[in-house]
């Protein structure tokens, strides 16, 4: 469907939009994501920009939290953390788990979330506050 004809027509109360072919439907309620932040836990905890949060708490080396404008449904929702970067020139890949200090936290409100990065093995990573780190979430709002 091209994007004049949803401007047109609109959505309608199903929140779905038809494919060009007619042939598939995306559920733009279920589909997109709840939340997603590009913050920078390093010194400041600064948020870059953000969909649905309305602060961060830094709870430790490498610890953040996301606290949510809209609070979810449930705790069963998504969290996904990408990679970042230790600082603003740096080109060696990190890491951001939905976890603190190795026990994943979710609530409806907030998520926590651990950065750091890796000495070779899984078994020893190290936490570390990152420059960049994006995460995403999806579920569905209260």
């Amino acid at each position: 469907m091209a994007l004049t004809q949803i401007v047109k027509d609109g959505l309608g109360a199903s929140l779905t939009a038809t494919s060009e072919g007619g042939a598939v439907t995306t559920s733009v309620q279920q589909g997109l994501a709840k939340g997603w932040c590009n913050f920078e836990q390093s010194s400041s905890h600064t948020v870059r920009d953000s969909l649905n949060i309305a602060s961060l708490s830094d709870t430790g080396s490498g610890q953040t939290t996301t606290n949510y404008t809209s609070s979810f449904a449930n705790d069963d929702y998504v969290g996904a953390g990408h990679t970042g970067r230790f600082s603003a020139s740096s080109s060696t890949a990190y890491w951001l788990f939905p976890t603190s200090k190795g026990t994943i936290v979710y609530s409806t409100s907030a998520t926590s979330w651990t950065g750091g990065y890796s000495e070779g093995t899984s078994s020893n990573l190290q936490e570390l506050d990152l420059y960049l780190a994006l995460c995403t979430i999806h579920g569905d709002l209260a």
